[in-house]
Parts: C-alpha cells; structure tokens; sequence
C-alpha cells in the first residue's frame, strides 16, 4: 500500500501559460525595510490622491517594492488602520506589472479611505500613479 503518484489534474495549466502569467505574489523581497522609508520620505517626491498618498523612491536598486503607512492619528481605531493597509496592499499587488520598474513606492493612507470600497482605492491609486508618471500600459 504505496503512495500513488499525483497525477495533474485536468485543468492544470502547463508550465508555458505559467509563465506568461503575472506574478500576483506580494513576497517579503517586494515589501520597502525602514531604509528605504527614509529614503523615499529622503526623496520628497510625494502626489497626494483622494485616499492615499503615494511617496515615490526612484533608484537604479529599486524594484516596485510596496511600503504602507497608516497612522493612528489619521485613523484612530485598529480595525480601520488594518483594513486600510489591506485594501492598499491589495491595489498595489493587483496594479504592480503596470509601474515602472525602477521605483520602489510608500502608500500612506488619508482618513478618507475608512468608508471606500478596494476598487475606489484601487481606482485612486492608479490615478495618483499616472500623475506621478510612474504608470505604464500593460502590454496586451
């Protein structure tokens, strides 16, 4: 009584169609560490939307890594800076094949975003993206 092989299923996709695919993965080397959050802050290159601000870290290194900022002043209850921080994830993991490749960026959430859906932020952050010229077309 051996173990059986796995055998694929049906509706598996070949590992050609795997790799035309983006990469949705939000992995811990695509996240900012506190460095490169002085050095965006550094930078000051920031384009405020209606519910995000996004602070822009151009660098030769960079490699559309995510920083997320929530502030217990512009939100005071948990429940809502957690949630903030994941509809900002979520946009960002969702629109990163659509930036340049040489910035890294920080999300700072606006009190605002306490009541809006993902796609209003994700809607808001490709705004402020193309205002920072930093948004490309995706390729077709």
């Amino acid at each position: 009584m051996g173990r059986e092989p796995k055998i694929a299923s049906p509706g598996a996709q070949s590992p050609e169609i795997l790799a035309i695919t983006p990469d949705y993965c939000l992995t811990r080397a695509r996240r900012m560490w506190p460095a490169l959050y002085r050095d965006a802050f550094a930078q000051e290159r920031s384009v405020a939307g209606r519910f995000l601000v996004v602070w822009l870290r151009v660098a030769p290194d960079a490699d559309r890594r995510l920083g997320v900022v929530t502030s217990r002043r512009t939100l005071p209850s948990a429940v809502s800076r957690n949630r903030a921080r994941r509809l900002l994830r979520e946009a960002f993991r969702l629109n990163r094949g659509n930036l340049r490749p040489d910035v890294d960026i920080l999300l700072l959430a606006r009190g605002r975003i306490e009541h809006v859906q993902r796609q209003d932020v994700e809607a808001d952050l490709r705004t402020t993206c193309r205002r920072a010229g930093i948004w490309r077309e995706a390729p077709c």
